[in-house]
């Protein structure tokens, strides 16, 4: 992983939240990964339910897991990483309490996302990601 591209995420990641900073030694690993491998570590017993996912934060084991496919000098690819930067963020922010319930987890994923489509937009990117999180809702 170029470091010196973590270290750009990192800083729109700080910048963009109004987040504390982390360290970039007190990152998580970054751990590129087969899009199956990917799959299987997330959602061993789901199915269908993980394709397409392009990064995650594993909390447990403290590190991002990303597809290996992903072209790092495209910014539509490497803005995967950004948004899963601005989760580890929250969570040196919030701990466990960014899942503690359905509002929680929204509210964390659409800060996350907003950074992501900012991010997008910044860099001339007509992508936007995050669509299915606008028909997302919590029932009580």
């Amino acid at each position: 992983m170029d470091s010196s591209l973590i270290t750009i995420l990192l800083t729109v990641a700080v910048r963009m939240t109004g987040l504390p900073a982390v360290p970039e030694s007190e990152l998580p690993s970054f751990v590129p990964l087969a899009p199956e491998e990917l799959e299987r570590q997330i959602c061993p017993d789901a199915g269908n339910g993980c394709k397409g996912i392009a990064a995650y934060f594993d909390v447990l084991h403290y590190r991002i897991l990303y597809r290996d496919t992903l072209n790092l000098d495209e910014p539509l690819d490497h803005s995967y990483l950004l948004h899963e930067i601005v989760h580890v963020l929250q969570h040196r922010q919030v701990g466990n309490a960014m899942y503690a319930d359905c509002w929680s987890m929204l509210q964390s994923e659409g800060q996350a996302y907003r950074v992501q489509n900012s991010y997008l937009r910044a860099n001339d990117q007509l992508a936007y990601v995050g669509d299915m999180l606008r028909k997302a809702s919590c029932v009580q």
